[in-house]
C-alpha cells in the first residue's frame, strides 16, 4: 500500500490509529495475509477503502517514533530558559518556627533551593501570614513583621542562588542570571491592623500583593468561609483597593467570597489576581471560584492560579479532610502543648498530618492539569498560572507534584495536551509577570 502525495505522512498514521482505516492503495484483490484483511470497497482503478484494526497498533507505535524524539527536543529547548512562577508558597514561617533553611535540601516540607533547581522554579511570591484563628489580633502584625524579616534574612544569606524581586523588571533579570526571585506577599488584610499606613510600610519593605482576607472575614472583605458581614467589600475595603492600585500592589482575590471578587474587579484599575484557588465547576467546594467570577477576573486582564490542595482539586477528597480535620488540628495542638521545647515536635506534627492525609482519596497531577485546561477553555491561556500553596497544605499534595522539584510534569502535561509553546511560557510564569508590570504602569500613572 502506498499513501496519498497530497497529504503529509503524520495524518495518514494518525488516521490509521483514530480510524483503521488508509486512502488510495496499490491495486490489490480481496485477500488475507497474517491475520490481516484487506479489501477493495471501490471498482479497479479508482481510490478506495481498506479496513485493517491491526494497523492501529502499527500506526501507535510508528507515531510514538516518528514523534517522541520530536517533543523531547522541544521540550528540552522549552526549558533552556522558561520562567516558571508560582503565585504562593508558604515556605517562610518555616525559616522562623524551625530554623528551616532554604540551602538544604530537605525529605519534608516542598521548598528548598535544591529542589528549586531541580524543578526549574524561577519565581516565587512567599506567603507571609499569621492566621487570625490561630493568633490574637494584637499578634497579627508583629508575627507578619518576623516572617518577612526571616524571608528576607534566608534570601539574604543565600544571594548566591536567589535574590530578593519587587518589580516584574528584576523578575525578569535575576531569572535570566539563572538564579531566582524571592518575591513577598501578605495573606490577609487583617494584617495590616486597619491601616493604610502600615500598608504602605509593608510596600516599602517589599510586599507586591496582598489577599484581601483569609479564613475570616475582616473589616475590609467579607471570607469565604468567614460571615457575609459587608455583602462583598466594605467601604474600607474599597479605598484598599485604591491604594493597591496607586501603590502598584497587587489585588489577590483568593480566599475572599464572590462578591467581594466583583467588587475588587469593578473597583481596581489594575489586574487582580486569584493567587492560590481553583475550580468549582470541577470541584464544588466553598473555597474554589465559580465561572462566573473567573470571567470577571479575566475581564480585567487577571489571572487564576491553580492551587495544588488535594482537597481543592477533588471534592470527594475535600470531605473528608473537612470531616478529619478538628481531629487532626486538636492532635497538633495537644503535641505541641506537651512537647513545647522538644526540637522534634514538628516531626511528630508531619507525622500527625501525613497520617490524615493518607485517609483522603488519592488525587494526581492530571486533575491539576484539567483545573488549568477549565479556566484556559474558559477564559484563554492568558488568564490562568500556578498558585501551589506549597508549605501551606500540610502535605496534601497531588501524586506527581508532591514538590517544587515536579514542575517539569506540568510543561510535559501542557505539550501533551495540545498546548503551543507560547500558551505554555505564559501559563508556566509569563501571565503573572504581565500582570505585575500592568499594575505598575497603573501605579506610574497616579
Amino acid at each position: 500500500m502506498r499513501y496519498p502525495e497530497d497529504h503529509a505522512a503524520f495524518l495518514d498514521f494518525e488516521q490509521f490509529y483514530r480510524t483503521g482505516f488508509v486512502t488510495r492503495v496499490q491495486e490489490t484483490p480481496p485477500c488475507q495475509h497474517a491475520g490481516f484483511l484487506f479489501h477493495d470497497a471501490e471498482s479497479r482503478g479508482c481510490h478506495r477503502w481498506i479496513y485493517c484494526p491491526l494497523m492501529r497498533v502499527f500506526a501507535l507505535l510508528l507515531l510514538a517514533a516518528c514523534l517522541l524524539p520530536a517533543q523531547q527536543d522541544r521540550y528540552q529547548r522549552l526549558m533552556r530558559d522558561l520562567l516558571i512562577f508560582d503565585a504562593h508558597i508558604d515556605t517562610p514561617r518555616y525559616f522562623l518556627d524551625e530554623g528551616y533553611r532554604l540551602a538544604a535540601e530537605h525529605s519534608y516540607y516542598e521548598l528548598d533551593l535544591p529542589r528549586m533547581k531541580k524543578g526549574h522554579l524561577g519565581a516565587v511570591f512567599f506567603g507571609i501570614y499569621a492566621q487570625p484563628q490561630d493568633y490574637p489580633p494584637q499578634s497579627w502584625l508583629p508575627r507578619a513583621l518576623e516572617v518577612l524579616d526571616a524571608l528576607r534574612r534566608e534570601v539574604a544569606a543565600n544571594q548566591d542562588q536567589i535574590e530578593f524581586a519587587t518589580t516584574a523588571a528584576d523578575v525578569e533579570r535575576i531569572h535570566a542570571s539563572g538564579r531566582r526571585a524571592a518575591l513577598a506577599s501578605l495573606e490577609g488584610g487583617h494584617l495590616i491592623a486597619g491601616s493604610l499606613g502600615v500598608l504602605r510600610m509593608f510596600h516599602q519593605l517589599g510586599v507586591r500583593y496582598m489577599t484581601l482576607a483569609h479564613f475570616a472575614t475582616n473589616g475590609f472583605a467579607d471570607s469565604m468561609t468567614g460571615d457575609p458581614v459587608h455583602n462583598g467589600l466594605s467601604p474600607s475595603g474599597r479605598a484598599l483597593v485604591r491604594e493597591m492600585n496607586r501603590l502598584g500592589m497587587l489585588v489577590d482575590v483568593s480566599h475572599i467570597s464572590d462578591k467581594a471578587v466583583l467588587d475588587a474587579v469593578a473597583e481596581s484599575r489594575a489586574p487582580v489576581i486569584a493567587s492560590h484557588s481553583s475550580v468549582k465547576a470541577i470541584a464544588p467546594i466553598v473555597r474554589n471560584m465559580p465561572d462566573k467570577v473567573i470571567r470577571a477576573i479575566a475581564s480585567k486582564g487577571g489571572v487564576v492560579c491553580i492551587n495544588f490542595h488535594a482537597g481543592y482539586l477533588d471534592e470527594a477528597a475535600y470531605k473528608v479532610y473537612y470531616a478529619n480535620r478538628p481531629a487532626r488540628d486538636r492532635e497538633i495542638k495537644e503535641v505541641l502543648s506537651r512537647h513545647e521545647n522538644d526540637p522534634a515536635r514538628w516531626e511528630m506534627v508531619r507525622a500527625i498530618q501525613r497520617k490524615y492525609f493518607a485517609k483522603m482519596p488519592k488525587t494526581n497531577y492530571r486533575l491539576l492539569l484539567r483545573h488549568v485546561d477549565h479556566v484556559a477553555k474558559l477564559v484563554g491561556p492568558a488568564h490562568v498560572g500556578f498558585g501551589s500553596d506549597f508549605d501551606g497544605i500540610s502535605g496534601m499534595v497531588p501524586e506527581g507534584m508532591e514538590d517544587v522539584s515536579h514542575y517539569p510534569v506540568l510543561v510535559k502535561g501542557l505539550m501533551d495536551m495540545g498546548y503551543s509553546d507560547t500558551d505554555i511560557r505564559s501559563i508556566m510564569g509569563l501571565n503573572l509577570v504581565r500582570v505585575m508590570r500592568r499594575a505598575e504602569e497603573v501605579a506610574a500613572k497616579q
